[in-house]
Parts: C-alpha cells; structure tokens; sequence
C-alpha cells in the first residue's frame, strides 16, 4: 500500500486519531476498559476538601477531588466502571495519559441515556479508602494493582513517547484491566547510556535502551546499524523483533531483564554540506564527518539548543581546506538539527546507512510479579505488535521529508555503483555478526537470511518510495 506524503503528514498532525483507530482496527480488544486508578493530588488543601456525594449528576461539569479515579467517577455517574465516553469528553483537559487525573480538574459529564443515569442513582457512595492529606502524595484505588516506573529519555512530546510509547503503556493498563500500570519515576533520568544500569539496579522499573550503546555488551543487537541492514522504522523493528524470537531469544544474551519489544527510527541517510552528491569510493561508509548530538541532544534537549551549536560547527568548517561535510542522518532529525536548507542534497540509500533501534525493557523482578494471565495479555501487545507501532516514527519522518520537498530539498537516489561499495562494506560486517553469533551457538548466516528476508517482505512500509 502506498501513501503519498501530505497524506502521511496529515496523519502525523492528526497522530492520537491515527493511531486510536489504527489500534482498534488491529486489535481484539476493542473495549477501551483502562482502569484510572491513579490521581495526582496538585491543588491547594480547600480544593481538596469537598464531600464525595453518592451520585454525580450527567450534563454538569465535575471537579475533581482527591481519591478520585476516572473508574469511580463513572460509576457514580453510570453505574460502570468502564469510562471510555467520560475520557473522551474530556481528553483536552486530562491529557493522553488516562491514567492520571489532576484534583481541581473540572470535567464534563455528558448524558448518555436515561437507563444508564438511572442505574447511577442506585450505586452506593464509594468507600474513602483513598483519601488522602499529603499534597505530593499518588493514591491508588483500592484493588491490589502493580504500579510501576517507565523511564523515558526523551521529551514529552518527541514521536518516541508521543506516538509510541504512551499508547503501548495505555494499552497494557487496558488489556490488565488496570492491574498493571506505569507512571514516570519521580525524576526522569535522560542520560541515554544508563538505561539498562536503571533498570537492572532498581532504579526504575522499565525504559528503552538505544542499542547503539549496548554494542560491547549485546552486540546481536547491531544488525541494523550495519550499512543496508535496516530501512524504515516499521520495517526495521518487526524484523528485529523476529529475529530475536526465532534465534536470540534461545540464547542468555539478554538475561539482566525482560525484552518486551523494540522500536525503530527511521534509516539514516547521506547529507552533503554542499549541493553534491556522493562520489563513488569515497569511503562513504565511514564518512560521518561531523556526528550530530542525536539521542544525546534532540531527545532530550531539544532541536533548538542542538541546531545553535551545529551552526557554529557548520560556520566554522573550511571546506577549502577540510574538505564537505557529510552526515549521516534521517530526514527529520537533519531538518531539526538545522543541517538541512533549500540548497542540500541527501542521498537516498534503501535499507539506510543505519538504523537506529531501541530495546523496551522491563526489570524481570517486575515482570515476575504480574499475574500468568496479565503477563500473557501483555505479550499479545508486545514483540512484533509493539514493533507495528513504529510506523508513527516513520509517518513522522515522512512528513518531514515532504515539506523539505516542497521547499526545494535536492534527493538524488544511490547508483548502483554506491550501492554494491556500501554491500561490500556491510559484508565484511555482516560477516563479524554471523561469527558472534555462531559463538553464541546460533546459526548466525541462517539468523541474518531470515533477517532480510523480513526487511525484503516489508518493503512497502517505506512510505515515500
């Protein structure tokens, strides 16, 4: 299926719609059950002492109070605990995490029918078990519900969380019936080397990793970093995915935690300084001249910061002397960084220069304390579904890709002749894989045909060819 751009970037604007239909298309639990068991005492003490009465009436706003869950609410306004209507009339306000409602929040409370306002009438008051005086303090509804830390490098509202991670922890709390949730830890830690440390010290509970950082400890994970081993996020993750079930998984190369999925990024492609392609036995493989702070920069402290010292690097550079810059990059993070203007080029490489790939890790001491069912339930929304997920990052990508398009980005396609120097490259690296795997006793040149045969099968997820 084929998907022009401004379509794509359409979605992109519109990404929470997207993907709530995306995700109910695809899914078999249709029912939006997530059970909001969390509240955030934030108001003044006065705001946190108005009496609960036994029913709330439909067609008034509702302020929140403290003990409050979007579940109770719903109960004594329809007599269910499934609140899917009640978040949807109030998205705006609560935010894209229903897990969490602020006291002093005034919701709406739309009627949906006689029948369902007058079973309200019959629920009994809630128990005040979740009363809380502690203005700082998290209070969870009375059920025995896991609650654990997710930990995330980037900012709020980067694609990583924004279209990817938040919905998959939404998700978990649904398909759990709210047994199982996260929160943010109570500060974030955006240092994107120690994840792992975080979670297998106990730190936080669970995180994604950037394995670009684990290349000395799990260096299985660096398929996709080789020269034409990725492709689009999508396309990437899921085959990432397979080949860590089918062949990784059998190994102890991965013990510190549980693996629940990877995401991808978009491939990397070839920035030129100038408006010139690249040349033929260049050693263009190895040519990243200048490395943009990527996930050590645009992640966690933002384009602007990050493009401010890419300029003084690209004002300071002679290329009379020094030669063109070239980077290494995907389209968005080049248009963010401020390494694309009107007048580059970028070489378009299929299967990319890299692709960069994140492992989802939960510590396994958290893992070992949810429930058989709840942790079969999990799966099903885990591995090669999560990794599906990825094609938010490259609607994302996409999007960028076609407004420097329309602004006059220069794309010229690799020749064969660049292409069969970056194979011959990713040979000899490939070739170092398939004998640390068969180290490992797997069938390392099995593991890596069956590799690319997923990235060949998903091809079309490259929404811009």
């Amino acid at each position: 299926m084929a998907f022009c751009g401004r379509l794509v970037f359409g979605f992109v604007i519109d990404n929470q719609k997207f993907f709530y239909e995306w995700r109910h298309l695809v899914s078999n639990t249709v029912n939006a059950s997530v059970l909001a068991s969390m509240v955030l005492v934030a108001a003044p003490f006065a705001a946190l002492s108005q009496p609960k009465e036994a029913t709330i009436a439909c067609g008034q706003p509702y302020t929140v109070v403290r003990g409050d869950t979007l579940s109770q609410i719903s109960v004594r306004a329809y007599g269910s605990s499934g609140f899917a209507e009640l978040y949807q009339a109030n998205a705006s306000t609560i935010g894209r995490n229903p897990n969490l409602i602020l006291v002093g929040q005034r919701l709406d409370v739309p009627c949906f029918g006689n029948a369902v306002i007058a079973a309200a009438a019959q629920v009994p008051a809630p128990e005040e078990a979740n009363a809380t005086t502690d203005e700082t303090e998290i209070s969870v509804s009375a059920t025995e519900n896991l609650i654990f830390t997710f930990n995330k490098t980037s900012a709020p509202k980067f694609i990583m969380n924004d279209g990817i991670i938040d919905y998959y922890l939404a998700e978990i709390a649904e398909v759990t019936e709210g047994r199982v949730q996260f929160v943010d830890p109570p500060v974030m830690n955006r240092d994107p080397k120690g994840q792992l440390d975080l979670v297998t010290s106990g730190a936080v509970d669970a995180t994604y990793m950037f394995n670009g950082y684990l290349d000395a400890s799990h260096p299985l994970l660096q398929l996709p970093m080789i020269p034409m081993m990725g492709g689009s996020a999508e396309q990437t993750a899921v085959s990432l995915w397979n080949l860590h079930a089918n062949y990784l998984a059998d190994t102890d190369y991965f013990d510190e935690a549980k693996v629940m999925g990877f995401v991808a990024a978009p491939a990397a492609h070839i920035w030129r300084l100038s408006n010139q392609p690249v040349e033929l036995n260049s050693g263009v493989a190895d040519l990243n001249n200048y490395a943009v702070p990527y996930f050590e920069g645009l992640d966690t402290r933002g384009p602007a910061a990050v493009r401010a010292e890419n300029e003084m690097q690209l004002m300071a550079q002679n290329e009379e002397v020094n030669g063109t810059l070239t980077f290494f990059m995907a389209h968005g993070a080049a248009r963010a960084a401020g390494v694309w203007t009107e007048d580059r080029t970028v070489t378009e490489v299929d299967y990319g220069l890299y692709t960069p790939t994140f492992s989802i890790i939960l510590s396994n001491e958290a893992w070992s304390q949810i429930s058989p069912a709840d942790q079969a339930a999990i799966e099903e929304i885990s591995g090669e579904y999560l990794a599906h997920r990825s094609a938010s990052w490259d609607a994302f990508d996409n999007g960028h890709r076609q407004h420097m398009l329309d602004t006059g980005l220069n794309v010229v396609k690799a020749s064969p002749a660049l292409l069969a120097e970056l194979e011959e490259v990713s040979a000899t690296r490939v070739a170092d894989w398939v004998a640390q795997a068969d180290a490992l006793g797997i069938a390392g040149q099995e593991a890596v045909d069956a590799y690319q045969a997923d990235l060949d099968a998903l091809q079309d997820r490259l929404i811009f060819r």
